[in-house]
């Protein structure tokens, strides 16, 4: 069906779900500006309805509920529903006026699965956008979900030569893994790099039905906290190396992560290995 997930995405982060789970908080620091420039674009307020697309284990839906309150509603949404559980867990931990559900944000009828039969004002992703074959009819499908006047905040990637911390470490990790590199998308074919193109990106909402589309760089280091071998293991344990990555022998794991470390080195600054990363903020609105 048009719009909806590629599946060996939807396969891949599945796949990694625990880890993302077990990680949320270190990976949520680690992304630094880019983790909450959306959230705070969108600048949801009390008594909102927002919905949160590609929630992944739920920090950013939590974070969400802080600010719409116990008047407001926060749809936590997935394709991984082992994403969505673990959202889940954290939005009632946290006493947040919601759900997680797991649905396919390209074809679902997200007001539906998602919002109790009433439209959100507004529509929220931190990195969650790009894994649509046919990102027209799923942004459309997105716009639908609005009501006239809410408004979108998301977060993309720049190209992946604008970042280094995934380009190198990904590079780094292959070469002594002895394994093929990971597809990592171009821009228009599916995967974490697919809107790089930010005229692309603005042809692609208002084609879709939004307006006021304004999408400005974000570029901050993604930081390796510390002595940068902890977090460059979380980094393969669940990026597009992850599956190769557990699979080897601890040792050879050893040596990827000392490599990984020697690679991004130059990067070193106060708060660890403080590594070059670019991405997209993207504000539209639905007439």
């Amino acid at each position: 069906m048009k719009g909806r997930t590629d599946p060996m995405e939807a396969e891949h982060f599945t796949a990694l779900a625990a880890i993302w789970d077990q990680q949320a908080e270190a990976m949520d620091a680690a992304m630094g500006a880019h983790s909450a420039a959306a959230r705070l674009a969108l600048a949801a307020r009390p008594g909102e309805r927002i919905v949160d697309l590609g929630c992944g284990p739920g920090l950013s839906a939590v974070a969400l509920g802080a600010e719409t309150g116990a008047d407001g509603w926060v749809a936590a949404v997935d394709i991984s529903a082992e994403m969505t559980e673990a959202a889940g867990r954290r939005l009632a931990a946290a006493g947040v006026h919601g759900a997680a559900v797991t649905a396919d944000a390209g074809t679902a009828d997200l007001v539906d699965v998602a919002g109790r039969g009433a439209p959100f004002d507004g529509v929220h992703s931190r990195f969650g956008l790009m894994f649509f074959p046919d990102p027209g009819a799923a942004f459309a499908n997105i716009r639908r979900a609005l009501r006239p006047g809410g408004r979108l905040a998301a977060s993309v990637w720049q190209h992946l030569n604008d970042n280094p911390w995934l380009e190198l470490t990904t590079a780094t990790a292959t070469q002594i893994l002895g394994v093929d590199r990971p597809p990592l998308s171009a821009p228009n074919t599916p995967g974490p790099f697919s809107m790089a193109d930010r005229d692309a990106d603005e042809r692609l909402l208002a084609r879709a039905g939004f307006v006021d589309v304004v999408i400005k760089p974000v570029n901050s280091p993604f930081i390796f906290a510390g002595d940068g071998y902890a977090a460059a293991e979380r980094v393969l344990s669940a990026g597009p190396l992850g599956a190769a990555f557990a699979g080897a022998e601890e040792s050879r794991r050893r040596d990827v992560v000392s490599g990984v470390v020697a690679a991004l080195e130059r990067h070193r600054g106060p708060a660890g290995l403080e590594v070059p990363a670019a991405s997209w903020l993207i504000t539209a609105q639905r007439p």
